[in-house]
């Protein structure tokens, strides 16, 4: 099949990342694909800089959507998968010219989150977890053309087993904003040294487009606040992965909402035991006491608490993080994704 696959505004969050793996994924079930992009983020993907790619200029909303009508006409895709919404908004006007018959591309959107009212405009709605699906469906969609499609990260190593240093060191990257629950975990570390116990925190993120929802200073100050600050490495954006864990024993996602979490993924890839709050992307990856711990959402002490098991009983630490990477090769692969994406785009392709 002939497929355009588009983002509007990237980041190098986890909607950028699963963008880039449909792409590959794409790419070796042989379709024909082509990508659309952003101009000023070109150079972010030269990866794939030997397949047609599409740029948009955002100048004005408007002109992006003209190009992208010029797009399908001469282009003809079969279909296009959007992961932003201003790209599945654009699906609205899209459907005019497909019933004049000036175009044929049907609209795949991905929810990434549970922000979903957008992806209604498309035709066919992919979303990454079952609890945005029953969402979706709720809202009047279509069931029969709402599909759920978990993420998945690749396996590029072999699980190995790590010691717990002294001072064991706790890590947390992402996007720097509220959500993510950054002050969270700060809180935790505070009660950590206020009950004696030693630990580094290594702070990794970055901020959003002019530091909307949350900003380094924040992060800092709040480090400050409560007086952890000698404790603290302030890493910014992490873009080596397998170096940060390297040096992490603790990874936290304490965030207030996460529809999903490949950075828990990254953890189970990593070796490295993952606390996460129990939002539904946690409850989903994450099996209290199994391949790891899970805290109340925005409960500090719970999770200085599960902070606290992890010091005092380091003899299960290698326990947990085999089974994680268990999960991890068993339901998360770049094959599981390969095979449901799939199958999916077969059904899609027969209706």
């Amino acid at each position: 099949m002939k497929i355009l696959n588009a983002i509007h505004a990237q980041t190098i969050g986890g909607v950028d990342r699963v963008f880039r793996d449909y792409t590959e994924i794409l790419l070796k079930q042989g379709h024909q694909v082509s990508l659309l992009i952003s101009d000023n983020n070109y150079s972010n993907y030269s990866e794939f800089q030997k397949i047609k790619i599409f740029k948009l200029k955002n100048s004005a909303q408007v002109f992006d959507v003209l190009k992208l009508i010029w797009i399908l006409i001469f282009h003809r895709p079969d279909f296009m998968i959007c992961h932003s919404r201003r790209t599945m908004n654009w699906c609205k006007t899209l459907k005019i010219f497909r019933q004049i018959g000036l175009i044929k591309t049907r609209s795949i959107a991905v929810n990434h989150g549970i922000a979903f009212e957008k992806s209604l405009l498309c035709d066919y709605v992919i979303s990454i977890n079952e609890e945005i699906s029953r969402m979706v469906i709720e809202k009047g969609f279509d069931k029969n053309k709402s599909f759920t499609l978990q993420n998945a990260i690749k396996i590029d190593q072999t699980y190995r087993e790590k010691s717990l240093k002294n001072p064991p060191v706790i890590g947390i990257y992402g996007r720097i904003e509220m959500r993510k629950g950054y002050d969270i975990l700060i809180k935790a570390c505070e009660i950590l040294q206020n009950n004696g116990f030693d630990f580094r925190l290594k702070i990794g993120g970055f901020e959003m487009i002019n530091g909307v929802n949350g900003t380094w200073d924040a992060i800092k100050n709040w480090c400050e606040e409560s007086k952890i600050t000698a404790k603290c490495q302030f890493v910014g954006t992490v873009y080596d992965k397998k170096t940060f864990f390297e040096d992490v024993d603790i990874f936290c996602v304490p965030s207030r909402e996460e529809p999903f979490g490949i950075v828990i993924l990254e953890g189970f890839l990593n070796s490295t035991l993952v606390i996460s709050s129990d939002t539904v992307g946690g409850n989903l990856l994450v099996e209290n006491h199994k391949n790891g711990l899970i805290f109340q959402t925005e409960n500090c002490q719970n999770l200085a608490d599960q902070i606290i098991s992890v010091i005092k009983n380091p003899n299960s630490y290698n326990e947990k993080t085999r089974n994680a990477f268990y999960d991890l090769e068993q339901k998360f692969s770049f094959n599981t994704l390969s095979t449901n994406f799939s199958q999916i785009l077969q059904q899609i392709s027969k209706k």
